[in-house]
């Protein structure tokens, strides 16, 4: 897994939510995580900005991310698509 992603990832996830970021694994549960469809534009733009990946809503949404890990891999996929 590429650090710099969950680097940003638990970043925030620590501006969004009251969750302790130590505490966040790859097996740690979005439902967890307390993410709102809301958080999840807000990581789409930051991704953009920070990192260059595109994320499309549409497709994360349909992709059923059960998992910290699983939302790290699929960010790491786009990343890959994009190079």
């Amino acid at each position: 897994m590429d650090s710099d992603i969950v680097i940003f990832l638990k970043k925030l996830v620590d501006e969004l939510t009251d969750f302790d970021v130590e505490s966040i694994s790859n097996d740690t549960t979005i439902e967890e995580l307390d993410l709102v469809s809301l958080d999840f534009v807000t990581i789409k733009v930051e991704a953009k900005k920070q990192l260059g990946i595109d994320i499309d809503l549409n497709s994360l949404a349909e992709s059923d991310l059960f998992t910290f890990g699983e939302l790290v891999d699929y960010l790491e996929r786009n990343r890959q698509e994009v190079k």
